[in-house]
């Protein structure tokens, strides 16, 4: 179903001032009371006003009683709607859950937990970030139900989580009502890994210098599928029989130990820095290695495992952000 004309529900916001009643919340959750509903005619909903009113004037004109009865009859069943429209969302929290990392240029994804706990039934909630399509849900009766809203990762960091529109159109999709909801929440968005890693530049001793890069990696393995993951290395064979991919892992001739270092990528701008550092962990987890990292302002020592992964890539996406 249409909703209103954007002019008019903007309109609407400013007189009311819907923004700063939404307002931002310190907590995790919000309670969507009166004060952060508002409710409005949709398009159909103008229609049908328009019905009654010229349903109203032909029965006044003709002095026709059952005409006079219709109109009232479906006026009182627009106004029975309005107070349904209203309490599908009155008293509704809505929770921030977790926010998985990801990589720029991927999607960042945010779960919310929307409960419902009063002891009626909840219909056609919609849940959208601002010109995004909406994930209808119904709760019943005490319940509560996870979903999970996605936007584009633009840039490395912190991405915090934009404000969320919750709104409805039940029963009868004459009315909407409608909230803003902000959260304190924010992903953390890796650097984008390089497409081809150049050679690494890393040894057990830390000095900056490149052990020899024989290409004798063996095969030990499989684990699940993480985004930045070369896709010469995704098993593709296995994916065409099963919806989970799995990359393939490698053990070699190599040093078990490798540094990182950001003095060791000279002439390359900062965000090209982190790149290749980025492409370089992620071969390594993916390898076996042991690796270690060192930028100008910190040092991770070598490791391995995904927690290790999280610390590296988490120390790029922070590097010269406040």
């Amino acid at each position: 179903m249409k909703y209103l004309p954007p002019s008019i529900e903007q309109l609407a916001a400013r007189f009311f001032n819907v923004e700063r009643r939404s307002g931002n919340s310190r907590d995790n959750s919000v309670t969507l009371t009166r004060r952060r509903i508002y409710i409005l005619p949709t398009y159909y909903g103008l229609l049908f006003s328009m019905l009654l009113m010229l349903l109203l004037v032909g029965a006044t004109n003709y002095n026709n009683s059952l005409g006079f009865v219709l109109t009232f009859l479906l006026a009182s069943v627009g106004l029975v709607s309005i107070l349904h429209t209203y309490r599908n969302l009155h008293h509704l929290k809505v929770s921030a859950g977790k926010a998985k990392a990801t990589f720029c240029g991927a999607t960042a994804s945010f779960q919310l937990l929307l409960e419902n706990p009063g002891k009626n039934r909840r219909n056609t909630i919609c849940v959208r970030f601002k010109g995004q399509l909406p994930a209808a849900i119904n709760l019943s009766p005490n319940e509560t139900t996870e979903i999970k809203l996605t936007t584009p990762a633009t840039q490395r960091g912190w991405q915090p989580l934009e404000k969320i529109t919750v709104d409805t159109i039940y029963p009868l999709g004459l009315f909407r009502a409608w909230t803003h909801v902000s959260l304190p929440k924010s992903c953390l968005v890796y650097p984008r890994p390089a497409t081809q890693a150049l050679p690494p530049i890393s040894t057990g001793d830390g000095t900056g210098k490149s052990s020899p890069q024989n290409g004798g990696d063996d095969f030990i393995g499989f684990r699940s599928y993480q985004p930045g993951d070369s896709p010469r290395h995704v098993n593709w064979k296995a994916a065409a029989h099963s919806e989970a991919l799995l990359t393939k892992r490698f053990g070699g001739n190599e040093s078990d130990e490798q540094w990182f270092e950001w003095a060791s990528l000279q002439g390359l701008d900062t965000e090209s820095r982190l790149s290749q550092l980025c492409r370089w962990i992620i071969d390594a987890e993916q390898r076996g290695h042991h690796y270690g990292l060192r930028l100008p302002s910190s040092t991770i020592q070598p490791g391995q495992g995904g927690d290790h992964q999280h610390r590296c890539l988490k120390l790029l996406a922070l590097f010269d952000r406040p």
